[in-house]
């Protein structure tokens, strides 16, 4: 088969694979999600898209515009984690195998990942360009409809963006320090400030009068065209973008009307310049790409530890049938030895025996940055270790987290866990109680400080985020069976909350947080989150056994 049909055969495979995944579905329900609540209706608390106080109407050019925005930024961060398993999943299934002993090549394997990874995010931006005429009608603020002016911004905007988020996510699977979740809270903080930060920085610089830039999502070139249309209808251009979602309360919307952009050869060979870049991503992530040998796995960082060298001779006396018996035994140790109610020996016993798996096979240097956290905490002053210190403390253990109520999934061993006795009721809280403590760990610094000086409210914010985190990351892990979930929800909600959004404020890190009664939500929420993982776990176990 030549290279193009090869490409084509791997392009097509993973996409009827993907669209039939949930996490396909719950991607492109956020993303309408995300369409819907950026087209307010005039009357709404809130509007989308403020430059200064102007805001355009609903017609094609704008809710197109805005659709695009949707693309290049949420779409852009929640579509990178739905196709970053492409090549782990040809790994697990041992397709990879296969695939290792034809004569495909490295680049054109990655190549069309690429293009399969790119297949999946282009279906839900037609998704997209489905959805924005319907949202143009609803709120009815101008009816004539123009489906060249809607689509021109989704797919000139959108797809040399996902272009370029498939290659990466193709990029990151195939770099071995990248694959696991080191690269999932590495590609968070490349979308943030580099990617959506970069354009929105190019897009402040694009004052009146400036020349448009060639950013990520292109939103350089859309403000300057908008400017140049408020100072052509004489409203006042001097302000740059206020925000892509603004208040209303404190100043009143003025509407427009905005023609869109022209859409000439300068602008496409602009575009076409990011796909461009994204395809050489592609074509280089051969590069490291091991093709599935496991000679050259080498090691991992955390989680889970190192692995066994491909080849090195297993300990002595652990062979297949004694390393199984080994793992019997731990069951036996943990579940029927204290079968007769369970007392509280048991329920020590198991709690210890998951906190040791949770922290085991850590590198060193992972204890010394947390010990680092605690200590600074204990002498840095209070509003420091309030709105930076204990932030950075909690997001320090994400990857020991995402692995709660999927680890069983995720290293085969699922079939020794759910066989034992009540394995929800008994294994689900000391899990639970094992997550609380490594946020008590790497917070405790925090907690000292805030008892030492009598700070009881953040004392209860404190509290209250011990608890909340280990119980979202335990229901996400065991309604998913996977990690990504938790490490791409959780990063984005720390993020704004470090970033001052009183509202998602978990840990006490704002004034505005603790003053909305948030101690009080995240500890109500924290048992209703783990409810939740019990309902999963018995669901999962109906299906699984």
């Amino acid at each position: 088969m030549s290279p193009v049909g090869t490409v084509w055969q791997l392009m097509r495979a993973d996409l009827r694979e993907r669209v039939r995944s949930y996490s396909f579905m719950l991607v492109m329900g956020l993303s309408i999600l995300a369409g819907y609540l950026l087209v307010p209706p005039f009357g709404a608390a809130y509007t989308s898209f403020v430059i200064g106080s102007h805001r355009g109407i609903y017609n094609s050019a704008w809710v197109g515009m805005i659709f695009g925005v949707v693309a290049c930024t949420w779409l852009a961060l929640f579509g990178f984690y739905l196709v970053k398993n492409t090549v782990e999943r040809d790994n697990r299934t041992r397709v990879g195998q296969i695939i290792a002993g034809t004569p495909v090549r490295k680049p054109v394997y990655t190549v069309g990942k690429w293009l399969s990874n790119l297949a999946v995010l282009a279906l839900i931006l037609a998704v997209l360009t489905a959805m924005a005429p319907i949202m143009q009608y609803v709120r009815a603020e101008d009816r004539a409809i123009d489906l060249g002016a809607l689509a021109a911004p989704i797919w000139l905007m959108g797809f040399p963006a996902m272009a370029l988020v498939s290659a990466l996510a193709v990029l990151f699977e195939c770099v071995p320090v990248l694959r696991g979740g080191v690269g999932n809270v590495v590609y968070f903080f490349i979308w943030g400030p580099v990617l959506v930060g970069g354009s929105i920085g190019l897009a402040l610089l694009s004052g009146p009068g400036s020349a448009p830039r060639n950013d990520f999502a292109g939103l350089s070139r859309v403000l300057v065209d908008i400017h140049g249309e408020l100072a052509a209808g004489g409203y006042d251009a001097s302000h740059g973008l206020t925000g892509a979602v603004a208040p209303v309360m404190d100043f009143e919307i003025t509407r427009f009307t905005w023609g869109g952009i022209r859409w000439t050869a300068e602008v496409w060979l602009e575009r076409v310049m990011w796909l461009g870049g994204a395809a050489l991503i592609a074509a280089a992530a051969a590069i490291p790409f091991d093709r599935f040998d496991p000679a050259r796995r080498g090691v991992s960082l955390w989680p889970p530890g190192r692995r066994r060298r491909a080849g090195a001779p297993r300990p002595a006396g652990q062979t297949g049938r004694a390393m199984e018996a080994r793992g019997q035994g731990w069951a036996r140790m943990v579940f029927e030895e204290v079968r007769p109610g369970f007392g509280p020996a048991g329920w020590l016993h198991l709690w210890a025996a998951e906190l040791r798996l949770m922290l085991k096979g850590l590198p060193w240097a992972w204890y010394l940055v947390a010990a680092g956290l605690v200590v600074a905490c204990l002498v840095s002053p209070l509003a420091i270790v309030r709105t930076y210190l204990l932030p950075v403390a909690w997001l320090w253990p994400l990857l020991i987290w995402s692995q709660m109520g999927s680890r069983e999934h995720l290293h085969g061993a699922w079939r020794m866990v759910f066989s034992v006795p009540q394995p929800a009721r008994r294994q689900l809280p000391a899990l639970w109680l094992a997550g609380m403590a490594v946020a008590a760990i790497t917070g405790s610094g925090a907690a000292v400080r805030f008892a030492a000086v009598g700070a009881w409210t953040s004392l209860l914010a404190w509290a209250a985020g011990a608890l909340f985190v280990p119980a979202l990351a335990l229901m996400f892990g065991v309604w998913t069976n996977g990690r990504r979930m938790f490490e791409m929800v959780y990063l984005l909600w720390w993020y704004m909350a470090f970033n001052g959004i009183a509202a998602l404020d978990f840990m006490g890190a704002t004034q505005g947080g603790s003053d909305r009664g948030n101690p009080w939500l995240f500890l109500g929420l924290a048992p209703i989150l783990f409810g939740l993982a019990l309902i999963g776990r018995g669901y999962r176990q109906k299906g699984d056994t």
